[in-house]
């Protein structure tokens, strides 16, 4: 397995695991996103298979696999924009395990965006 393949299952582990803490703190309402909690799980059916997607095909770095490690890696960056400078709300996205999560995804993120960019 090549460090990108993992590098990329490691992101895309943490962006799971952050959605999932979304639907916990309905990121919907902190967010102001149309359509409630179905809205929101709608939202990342396209999300989810892109991921699946992108796992597949990074591996051999093909040019969708790449680009959707690219946008994954962008991914990883935006919970830490969003929760921690654009939208800080004390009371949410503010615990230990929250915070690894968020900042291990920059890392990740910002890891995967610059080997995907630097393949293509």
């Amino acid at each position: 397995m090549e460090i990108i393949t993992v590098i990329f299952i490691v992101n895309a582990t943490l962006l799971l695991l952050h959605e999932i803490e979304s639907a916990y703190e309905k990121e919907w309402e902190i967010l102001k996103l149309p359509g409630g909690i179905t809205g929101f799980l709608l939202l990342h059916v396209p999300l989810v298979l892109v991921l699946f997607y992108g796992a597949v095909q990074i591996d051999t770095y093909s040019g969708a696999g790449l680009i959707i490690g690219i946008i994954s890696g962008i991914g990883g960056m935006i919970p830490f924009l969003v929760h921690k400078i654009i939208v800080k709300r004390k009371e949410h996205f503010n615990t230990l395990v929250s915070n690894c999560i968020i900042y291990l995804n920059i890392v990740t993120g910002c890891g995967l965006t610059i080997i995907s960019a630097a393949r293509l």
